[in-house]
């Protein structure tokens, strides 16, 4: 009768092992990022600042505009081939 029970008790530890196995291989991927790592999507502004000497348009308060800035249309500033500034207009 022990020796029943040793396969009894056997044969339940491996299917539970299997069972285990099947659920994580097949179940739903795991999120492993959060949410706010997500990049930031904005509408471009209409209006933005340039500066002659720079290569990035800019909100016109952005505090990482150097030098003197003009005021243009976002797709005047894309025409002139300017980028759009990764710390104010993160997208």
């Amino acid at each position: 009768m022990t020796e029943k029970v040793l396969t009894l008790m056997s044969a339940v530890v491996v299917l539970l092992i299997i069972g285990g196995w099947l659920g994580v291989s097949f179940g739903e991927p795991a999120i492993l990022r959060s949410p706010h790592s997500d990049p930031r999507i904005t509408t471009r502004p209409e209006i933005v600042a340039v500066t002659s000497e720079g290569k990035l348009y800019h909100n016109p308060d952005c505090g990482f505009i150097h030098g003197p800035t003009r005021v243009e249309s976002t797709d005047q500033a894309v025409a002139e081939g300017y980028t759009p500034c990764t710390r104010c207009l993160k997208r």
